[in-house]
């Protein structure tokens, strides 16, 4: 009993790192406020991601779309993104963006912390393109 309660233990333990790892790899914030202010800062949208270690979605959407050649760059310098996971971040983000289905990202207006658009599942990366489009362009029309 004591092996599987630490094996389960260092796997989340593991999870927590390969979320950071990926952040970091991707150059996404991980801290709620901090990507707050930043998107504020350079008026830029915040998107948030939000996953969940046992999301086998989440990892695909992380692989294939968000890490894609037509959108890895223009995540890193036309938005303001943010990685966090349901679980163990919760208590980093406003609670009006919890919900129980992942993948979700919610496209926020970092000026009142309104939602201007929001996805949930796994989105190809071409449809989340559009997506990303529409919410830039929602953004500046406010």
């Amino acid at each position: 009993m004591k092996k599987i309660i630490l094996l389960l233990l260092f796997s989340l333990t593991l999870f927590g790192a390969n979320v950071d790892k990926f952040a970091q790899e991707m150059g996404f914030e991980r801290d709620y406020k901090t990507a707050l202010t930043r998107a504020n800062k350079e008026n830029k949208i915040l998107m948030m991601v939000l996953g969940a270690d046992y999301c086998p979605w989440c990892r695909k959407f992380e692989r294939k779309t968000l890490n894609s050649s037509l959108l890895k760059k223009r995540l890193q310098t036309e938005v303001v993104t943010l990685v966090v996971d349901k679980k163990f971040d919760i208590e980093t983000f406003p609670k009006k963006f919890q919900t129980q289905f992942t993948p979700k990202v919610f496209f926020i207006n970092p000026k009142d912390e309104s939602i201007i658009l929001d996805t949930t599942g796994y989105i190809k990366k071409k449809h989340f393109a559009e997506n990303l489009d529409n919410a830039i362009q929602l953004y500046g029309d406010k």
